[in-house]
């Protein structure tokens, strides 16, 4: 059986395989470790970085618009008032953003292109209104902890004000995932499972949404909510559904192995099933293997094998499986060289990577056999993965 407790010293001893295999096969596919919501997407910058980003951040008005320099009024320096000749007024050459009339709101960033003044600077500023530019002047800094800052955005999550709502929204994509679960009881979960149903909302923060109605801890509130993810999961789609891995995710959360069920049934062992669904359904699969409880860790592995029947998902179940620690795969991934409709260099790299991370004595014996076999791909191969895994040593 899988020995769930050695997956993270199995990581470290064959880090440089592990990393070579994420690199080559997963980097748009798998989900990050702790860096961030895995649901969302690849969310912009926030407000709060691009305030940490820039070297002189504050909050003003449009002074005039007519002519060069463009003039700014300040109203409060958050950042680099030491880079400032005049506290109270800016102006610069040039500042990228849209055309506002004179008194509009705005938070200015400015990065200085060498030391100076300011009009040897580059500026951006972003349009606010009375809400946003109060949003903006309360929104703790990145030096708080993140108990503090998620605390603050989770009441600005879907906002009547959209550049507030999105931000705060971006504010949670970004949040390591156990950071997300400190504050779990600031969250609205309520309110989620009616945005969850609101076609106005954007479906890459419903991904994050469905994540989060797995949160719940009432038992009624988490049958309340499995009903409602379930409905969502049996409705007819197209093959590409933004946030529909965070929905399977937060179903996993809260019915454990009979959710898991669905999955299989539904994506996992039907060939017929769209490869999008597919894609989410082992991304769900991966959330839950890194921070699941209920499902035992080699249930979870021996769901992910049922990926290896996909071509075009092989190489990634393989990865998968190789990170899981799941060696008593070995056969069922060596089994895919050479088999007919799989992509050869992707599938090969796979392969080559498993077999060198996996400890068994087998593997070896596995990997001279291929080697003898097709020497030439096996080369290619390797090198492929020992450029990946010398770049991150070298990190």
């Amino acid at each position: 059986m899988l020995q769930s407790p050695r997956r993270r010293d199995f990581f470290r001893k064959t880090r440089p395989f592990a990393l070579a295999l994420a690199l080559v096969f997963l980097a748009p596919a798998s989900v990050p470790p702790a860096a961030a919501c895995p649901f969302c997407g690849e969310p912009e910058p926030t407000l709060s970085q691009r305030r940490e980003s820039a070297q002189i951040a504050a909050l003003g008005e449009v002074s005039d618009v007519a002519g060069k320099p463009r003039r700014f009024r300040i109203h409060q320096v958050l950042k680099g008032a030491e880079m400032l000749q005049d506290p109270k007024l800016l102006a610069v050459p040039d500042a990228s953003g849209p055309d506002l009339k004179p008194g509009a709101l705005v938070l200015l960033l400015g990065r200085h292109a060498s030391q100076g003044l300011a009009d040897q600077s580059s500026w951006e500023y972003v349009p606010l209104n009375e809400v946003s530019y109060a949003y903006v002047a309360r929104s703790p800094g990145l030096r708080k902890t993140a108990a503090e800052r998620l605390a603050y955005f989770a009441r600005y999550l879907e906002h009547r004000e959209p550049l507030v709502a999105n931000d705060a929204w971006l504010e949670f994509a970004h949040a390591p995932y156990d950071e997300v679960l400190r504050v779990a009881e600031h969250l609205p979960v309520e309110s989620m499972c009616g945005w969850l149903l609101d076609a106005g909302i954007p479906p890459q923060r419903k991904g994050f949404y469905a994540l989060a109605v797995g949160f719940a801890t009432r038992p009624d509130q988490r049958r309340a909510n499995a009903g409602l993810l379930l409905e969502l999961i049996q409705e007819p789609a197209s093959d590409f559904r933004s946030g529909f891995d965070g929905l399977l995710a937060g179903y996993l959360l809260l019915e454990g192995l009979p959710a898991l069920e669905l999955m299989e049934r539904k994506y996992l062992d039907d060939p017929q099933a769209a490869q999008g669904d597919v894609r989410h359904a082992l991304a769900a699969l991966r959330f839950y293997r890194d921070w699941g409880k209920e499902i035992p860790p080699d249930r979870i592995c021996a769901a992910l094998r049922k990926g290896l029947g996909r071509p075009e998902l092989a190489a990634e179940v393989i990865a998968d499986l190789a990170r899981c620690g799941d060696w008593e795969a070995m056969l069922l991934v060596v089994g895919l060289f050479d088999k007919a409709g799989y992509p050869q260099t992707a599938t090969d790299r796979a392969i080559v990577g498993y077999l060198s991370a996996c400890p068994d004595a087998g593997a070896k014996r596995q990997l001279d056999r291929l080697r003898k076999l097709s020497p030439r791909r096996i080369a290619a191969a390797e090198e492929a993965l020992s450029v990946f895994s010398g770049s991150q040593r070298d990190s």
